[in-house]
């Protein structure tokens, strides 16, 4: 009983600083607002769970944004509560099932807009007061079901509005389409006390193809005075039941009370992709009655042990805040959508709402494995049941739904690779290698579709011939290549490896030695059929779905070859010279750092021996392009805040193998808890805003030298210890 009361004394000591004040956590840090502010990060508000299925925020009205992708736009007014949002997209998604809490009753789209003030948002909660009605809403989500708390002011006429057809591509100014996303629907009260209310909606748009249906179970902590459903412009007092007739229509229900002031109503809200069923399991499961803040605190109580997984020492508030913000933002998409779809069995593991892997694939991947191995995986396996059911496994699966045109490569294949090379635990590999196999040799058909014969041609030549994205898919599917053979060399058979190795080396055959851009030479181009090359201005972004380069240009791509950058350095005068080119590029904003074809563009510097300017401009880098206002571009469901977290402990993955560069961490200590539990220390002497350069380095308390190490160093724990200094070591 002494230790343990010692052991107490000791945490509530250290839990509180010398002035008194409790000890910031890392919870603390986090800012919702970050990536929502700056609009371009797209960015949820609302709370949700670690990679939790529902996600309850609030949308208002688009205003004139362009980038409205989740509805939510800064200083515009309250339309009202949506329960299934995605977060950091380039498009949209979901928005349904929108809550209203009214006094009055308005069902027009826009009718219900209220301005909001005393608006706060964590993690684990949402709240706001809606002015124009003097309410005050708070929401707190569990991992398929969120509980709201509505305080009303006195009023006769106080009323909750649910929307059934409301939905996210019908009203964002981004993505509005001609064609109605509500297809059809159905409301019911489902009890006689009018508390309990199911349903769904059917909708189309967003990202992803295909139509996909949503169903929910709403309950009410007490009964209405009265209730109704209403269809379009029609309001049915008393009416249980209602079912929109065709596409277009607006459906949805509403209940009234007498309040007095401060009145509080509980509402709470399953949502399931399955069934109605299924989702009034998941309500009667996670909340099962109505307490609001025995809720909240188990949100709490889950990002206090997600976010703790990693935990830093010294830095700025301003840098803990970015941080942990970036941790926040790395652990809610994708969502684990497990016995949440039909076609599959229960205990099958289902990780949805990948918008897309072509982002994910090359920061927030690596960084689960050592954080969160159990998500990987689950991916995996979802890959792997996914692939038994359409036999492929596309680059974006949303709602479930296989999205037919890739961003790019087959880059499933680069997360099972990673795992693979990294002794991820879980997965049936033989299976996993099936998914590889079958992409290997059935996929590569790059993206002409008005061209059949395209399908074949880099299988056959190891290239694309000019055309949509020929560049950039071409270089996406050699990497995806040599991961194959990687696996092909343990799993398969020596055919395929050799077949997969010799395609991944013929990116070389897009390489213009007399490409030139700035007077620098030497570029990937795109090439016709007969093997002519195209001029093309090497600056260029070609923009999405566009020719030669997806979202990017030749700057860029040109230093994607993530399995031969020794080869890349030799196709160069000298290495000096690969050095000055690749800092012109990044001196003349030439290679694009918002988005994820650049992320290891930076780390080339270390195969021209000039690993004092990889730290330089990852620091730089962080400085300039990761704000309290968001991101450089959409956060993209946790790439962005990955490449952060990975820069700032001082090490970055190379996707796919096992290797990570060493660049300097920007906190003084990181200690980082790995998914079996033992921990990784890294240590940073004299780490500080000017100290950028690695002076030296120990891994495991051995002196090391080179500017990269291996995964099997850390995969048990161990220690990282940089001396770092504000010159380069010559």
């Amino acid at each position: 009983m002494k230790y343990n009361c010692f052991v107490f004394i000791a945490t509530v000591f250290i839990a509180f600083s010398a002035s008194g004040q409790k000890e910031k956590q890392p919870l603390d840090y986090v800012d919702n607002f970050i990536g929502v502010r700056d609009l371009n990060s797209s960015c949820v508000l609302g709370p949700q769970l670690p990679q939790g299925s529902i996600s309850p925020s609030p949308q208002t009205a688009p205003g004139s944004i362009k980038y409205d992708m989740d509805c939510y736009v800064m200083g515009q007014p309250i339309r009202g509560f949506g329960q299934l949002h995605v977060s950091g997209t380039g498009w949209g998604k979901y928005g349904m099932f929108l809550l209203s809490p009214q006094i009055g009753l308005a069902t027009g789209e826009t009718e219900h807009d209220s301005p909001k003030e005393n608006e706060t948002a964590t993690p684990y909660q949402y709240a706001v007061t809606l002015s124009k009605y003097g309410i005050k809403t708070a929401v707190t989500p569990a991992t398929h079901s969120a509980i709201y708390q509505f305080t009303f002011p006195a009023s006769d006429s106080a009323h909750l509005l649910l929307d059934i057809s409301h939905n996210i591509t019908d009203i964002a100014t981004s993505m509005k389409n001609k064609t109605p996303a509500f297809i059809d629907g159905k409301v019911s009260f489902s009890n006689k006390e009018n508390t309990e209310l199911k349903g769904y909606g059917n909708y189309i748009g967003g990202f992803s193809n295909g139509a996909y249906k949503v169903y929910f179970c709403m309950r009410l902590s007490k009964s209405p005075a009265k209730a109704g459903t209403w269809l379009n412009d029609r309001v049915a007092d008393g009416k249980a039941k209602s079912q929109s007739a065709g596409s277009g229509e607006r459906l949805g229900a509403y209940v009234q009370y007498s309040t007095k002031e401060n009145e509080v109503l509980y509402v709470k809200i399953g949502v399931s992709l399955k069934s109605i069923e299924q989702a009034t399991a998941w309500l009667d499961e996670e909340i099962t009655g109505w307490d609001y803040d025995q809720v909240k605190q188990t949100a709490v109580n889950s990002w206090t042990k997600e976010l703790s997984k990693i935990k830093v020492d010294g830095g700025t508030e301003t840098e803990k805040q970015i941080f942990y913000t970036a941790c926040y933002h790395a652990s809610i998409m994708p969502r684990d959508r497990t016995n949440d779809f039909v076609g599959y069995e229960s205990k099958v593991p289902m990780w949805d709402d990948h918008l897309a892997v072509w982002d994910t694939w090359r920061t927030l991947y690596p960084l689960k494995v050592l954080t969160n191995p159990a998500m990987v995986s689950g991916t995996i396996n979802s890959f792997i049941a996914r692939y038994k059911k359409y036999n492929r496994v596309k680059d974006a699966f949303v709602a479930g739904n296989e999205k037919f045109q890739d961003q790019g490569g087959n880059n499933t294949d680069n997360i099972i690779a990673d795992a693979f090379v990294k002794n991820v635990k879980g997965v049936d590999w033989k299976e996993a290698y099936k998914v590889m196999k079958g992409q290997a040799d059935q996929e590569r058909l790059g993206i002409n579709f008005d061209k059949p014969d395209s399908a074949k041609l880099y299988k056959e030549l190891g290239w694309l011939p000019a055309g949509k994205m020929s560049c950039s898919v071409s270089l996406e599917y050699a990497y995806n290549d040599f991961c194959a053979a990687q696996m092909a060399k343990t799993l398969g058979t020596s055919e395929d490896y050799k077949k997969y190795k010799e395609r991944s080396e013929k990116w070389i055959t897009q390489w213009n030695p007399d490409a030139e851009s700035d007077g620098f030479k030497g570029f990937i181009n795109p090439k016709e059929l007969n093997g002519n090359f195209i001029a093309i201005d090497n600056k260029k972004n070609w923009g999405s779905w566009k020719n030669f380069f997806y979202e990017g240009n030749s700057w860029t791509y040109s230093y994607f070859v993530p399995h031969q950058f020794e080869k890349l350095v030799q196709l160069s005068e000298s290495k000096a010279g690969f050095a000055k080119k690749l800092q012109h590029g990044f001196e003349k904003n030439l290679i694009d750092y918002g988005n994820e074809p650049a992320f290891l563009a930076v780390h080339a510097f270390h195969y021209a021996d000039r690993s004092d300017l990889a730290s330089y401009y990852v620091r730089k880098l962080m400085k300039e392009r990761f704000t309290t206002q968001g991101y450089s571009e959409n956060e993209d469901s946790g790439a962005m805040g990955s490449w952060y977290i990975f820069s700032a402990m001082g090490f970055f993955p190379n996707a796919g193998q096992d290797i990570y560069y060493l660049t300097g961490s920007s906190f003084p200590a990181v200690t980082l808890t790995l998914g079996n539990g033992k921990k990784l220390n890294i240590k940073a002497k004299n780490a500080s805003e000017t100290n950028v350069y690695v002076q030296s380095c120990k891994i495991n308390g051995k002196e090391w030298s080179k500017p990269w190490f291996n995964h099997h160093q850390i995969e048990n724990g161990g220690t990282i210890e940089f001396v770092m200094g504000d010159k380069p070591v010559q």
